[in-house]
């Protein structure tokens, strides 16, 4: 399992969909993972699509902080494959969503058929952020989190690799194996 490319954006108004472009080539079979949070619980994503026709899933969520916030995960397996800055990877939502925090990223060597093990979301108020515990059925698993806050992120939890941490929101992607 290896990672592969991260993009985001942030727009600091509210939209009904965003679009975020992956700068390099993808390679087919790779994974997308797509990180999508807002402020407000009363949006829904309506669809999670690209511009070279992979199948977006869900894979948790919507995870929502009551009246704050919300945000769902989303992955393509077995990705097409695309030149450089060729794919964008574009969330709608059912009306405008308030400051809208999309994180897209790639990763090789995941299993193209079945690439979602276990899942596990969480909202709290605490100054750590906790999805969860989950249990692989895998000795070989990419564990992914994302968070999406009201404060900030400082850096990636214990024995995660910090992917991003977006800009101005300092929400997180991160992952281990």
């Amino acid at each position: 399992i290896a990672f592969v490319q991260v993009a985001y954006a942030t727009p600091q108004s509210n939209v009904t969909s965003v679009s975020v472009k992956y700068a390099s080539a993808q390679t087919a079979g790779d994974l997308n993972v797509v990180a999508v949070g807002w402020n407000d619980t009363s949006a829904t994503v309506t669809s999670v699509t690209d511009t070279v026709g992979n199948v977006y899933a869900l894979a948790v969520g919507p995870t929502t902080s009551p009246g704050a916030l919300t945000q769902s995960i989303y992955y393509a397996k077995n990705v097409a494959g695309a030149l450089a800055g060729a794919n964008s990877v574009k969330v709608t939502f059912s009306k405008a969503a308030v400051f809208v925090d999309v994180r897209v990223l790639e990763y090789a060597g995941i299993d193209s058929t079945n690439p979602v093990d276990v899942v596990a979301g969480a909202s709290g108020t605490a100054g750590t952020a906790d999805s969860g515990a989950v249990t692989t059925t895998n000795a070989n698993d990419l564990l992914f989190g994302a968070d999406m806050t009201t404060g900030t992120t400082s850096a990636a939890g214990t024995g995660f690799t910090n992917r991003v941490i977006t800009q101005p929101d300092t929400d997180l992607a991160e992952d281990r194996t």
